[in-house]
């Protein structure tokens, strides 16, 4: 496994440790392991073993392959250095971003929108995906907004969002779990009206093979939404 600086410049990158890069695996640094395992949804202990070093290379890989694609040339080896905060922070300043070298929340959404805006969203308004507690927290990622979308194209129906972003106290009161995917405006659940929910998540199934979502599942055995998710 990688030494310690490489793992607090890794996790720099991914927003999750703001300390120095001192190689000493303080509670700063534990604390960054938290994060990752929190969001990425693996165990959560603060120790870096296997699967922690793979879900940041892996984030670090998609973050370097999509730089790749807006034509920087970065070995895409999921390693933070020179090179990949150099090209962040050469995306940050043409896109009007803090440029501070950090993938955080604001990044994330402009580096993989694809050019995505609210107004490329036929079937939906952006209010219907803020949290339900009233707070109008609306971190929606594009992409899943946009598969919403193409949901609500191919069944021809309406489409209602029972639950996209989430703040964190909501996402308690409804039982979510701690690393749910709607605190980070990467899920949504949905039902198409007149749709059994087989059918549906039948064919959000597809999209998961298809390589478009991360996951999805019926809410209920027998009810009509389905979860979806994006990485």
């Amino acid at each position: 496994m990688y030494n310690i600086m490489q793992r607090q410049l890794n996790l720099r990158l991914l927003n999750a440790y703001t300390g120095k890069i001192d190689g000493i695996e303080g509670s700063g640094t534990k604390r960054g392991y938290r994060i990752v395992q929190q969001r990425y949804g693996i165990k959560v202990d603060g120790i870096y073993g296997k699967d922690t070093e793979r879900v940041c290379l892996d984030a670090i890989k998609k973050i370097q392959s999509r730089l790749n694609e807006l034509g920087y040339n970065l070995v895409a080896d999921g390693l933070a250095g020179t090179n990949t905060d150099n090209a962040v922070k050469d995306f940050q300043r043409k896109n009007n971003l803090t440029v501070d070298g950090i993938v955080g929340p604001n990044t994330e959404a402009k580096l993989f929108s694809n050019n995505l805006s609210w107004d490329n969203i036929k079937h939906f308004k952006k209010s219907e995906f803020n949290c339900k507690c009233g707070c109008n927290l609306n971190n929606m990622h594009l992409e899943v907004v946009k598969i919403a979308d193409d949901i609500r194209e191919h069944f021809g129906k309406p489409c209602i969002v029972t639950s996209g972003s989430r703040c964190a106290k909501h996402n308690k009161e409804v039982g979510g779990v701690a690393n749910s995917r709607h605190l980070g405006g990467k899920a949504i659940d949905l039902y198409v009206q007149g749709v059994d929910g087989g059918t549906l998540v039948n064919y959000t199934k597809q999209l998961v093979n298809q390589g478009k979502l991360r996951y999805t599942y019926r809410i209920t055995s027998n009810g009509n939404a389905v979860h979806i998710d994006i990485k």
